[in-house]
């Protein structure tokens, strides 16, 4: 893969929000309005995870190399009319119960380019109030510890988990709940019931296989990383920048490798949000292969497969690991599963539950009063700290809360950790 097909990789996983004010949940901002891939779909509305009635609008947005667009509902198409235009909306009537919704993309030739994938719960008006379980899926496979949100109708104020008639937890609505299983590798039933005052008034119920969590390695990258990251200015010098159509990289300076150009930077020392972290990756493993007198190549890795690694990086497909994905592709470094083992410096991208999502480098957990884990600080750019700064979000049930089972986290090894990779 070369940089002239950077524009179709970058999907919404640059996708910030604009502080344009506050919507329900919990305070978050709501996704930028800026649409910035011509080969893209999304679904403005419902969100991932939403509950809805049995009548409700879906709204959609479409990059400009979109000729046409197809709904889907599981897996099978809502109807023969296509879908046409950058924006637009329709009423779709569905019964009760929970739906997969996926609009589809093709280009001028009719060849599908882009999706968007979401899933639903539909319930009927009459029958407020209600809960639903928003993450992780129905039928997901999740690491252990597992996290829980769930959104419920107005006048909820409790929730309490139960697995296999286990008791695990009670949250608030849109709260996370983490639970650590002694026992994985089968199907679990998970039921939350909502509660008004004391009395039980709703219920949903998912299944899920819990798998073992690997325990990461520790890594002394991570301090060069926060070193690195810490000698951009954050006075909106080195802007956010994310053209519609570009074969720029996304990072602010010239990168290099193995002594060839790479990378260019922006004339401006503008970037996008893989743009940056790859960036202060490469410098950190410049850094690492001068003292440690390597043979200047990352695991082997030649000049031309470095835009692989890049692509990996960037998010091959929506709601995708991106850079997680590039570290165990190339022997570099793993996926960090537990919450408790993440540690600053670590590489992060992370989707909301609208749809959109974010590159990043971990900084901390942000915790509530009791002490539990409710959202995370992060360095990186973005146009709502005009360009690179410190930021924070928090997960929730919804909206453009950051679903916690979208949050991945990658740690870089040291080189003689590495593994090989082809």
């Amino acid at each position: 893969m070369r940089a002239t097909s950077l524009a179709l990789l970058l999907l919404p996983a640059c996708a910030e929000f604009e502080p344009k004010g506050q919507d329900n949940v919990r305070g978050n901002k709501p996704p930028g309005e800026d649409f910035a891939t011509d080969t893209t779909v999304r679904v403005v509305s419902p969100s991932n995870g939403d509950t809805v009635g049995s009548s409700f609008v879906l709204a959609w947005e479409a990059g400009d190399a979109i000729d046409y667009m197809r709904l889907e509902v599981n897996g099978a198409p809502y109807s023969a009319a296509l879908l046409e235009g950058s924006t637009g909306e329709m009423v779709l009537e569905l019964p009760n119960g929970r739906f997969n919704l996926s609009v589809v993309g093709f280009d001028e030739h009719g060849a599908s380019v882009a999706h968007h994938d979401l899933a639903i719960r539909v319930v009927a008006e009459a029958e407020d109030p209600w809960v639903t379980l928003t993450s992780p899926a129905d039928g997901a496979l999740v690491s252990n510890p597992v996290t829980f949100t769930s959104a419920a109708s107005e006048g909820v104020d409790e929730l309490r988990y139960i697995v296999d008639e286990w008791p695990i937890g009670t949250t608030e609505p849109d709260r996370v709940l983490r639970y650590e299983f002694s026992g994985t590798g089968y199907e679990r039933e998970v039921r939350v019931e909502a509660y008004d005052d004391g009395e039980l008034v709703a219920t949903d119920q998912i299944t899920i296989v819990v798998e073992d969590g690997a325990v990461a390695l520790p890594s002394d990258f991570n301090t060069l990383v926060l070193r690195y990251l810490s000698e951009y200015p954050t006075d909106g010098s080195f802007a956010y920048y994310w053209p519609d159509d570009t074969d720029w990289g996304g990072n602010p300076n010239d990168i290099y490798y193995q002594g060839r150009l790479f990378s260019a930077g922006d004339p401006y020392q503008r970037s996008f949000c893989v743009g940056i972290t790859f960036e202060v990756f490469m410098r950190s493993f410049e850094e690492l292969d001068r003292v440690s007198g390597g043979d200047g190549s990352i695991n082997g890795v030649p000049f031309d497969e470095l835009y692989e690694l890049r692509t990996d990086w960037f998010v091959r497909e929506l709601y995708g690991a991106g850079v997680v994905d590039a570290l165990i592709n190339y022997g570099i470094g793993e996926e960090v599963t537990d919450f408790d083992d993440v540690r600053p410096g670590d590489m992060i991208q992370f989707w909301r539950h609208s749809g959109s999502g974010h590159n990043a480098i971990f900084i901390d957990w942000l915790v509530d009063e009791s002490g539990e884990i409710e959202g995370f600080t992060y360095w990186s750019t973005q146009g709502s700290t005009d360009g690179i700064d410190y930021n924070e979000e928090l997960f929730g049930s919804r909206g453009s809360s950051v679903d916690p089972n979208l949050f991945f986290a990658g740690r870089v090894w040291m080189p003689e950790d590495w593994l090989p990779w082809r």
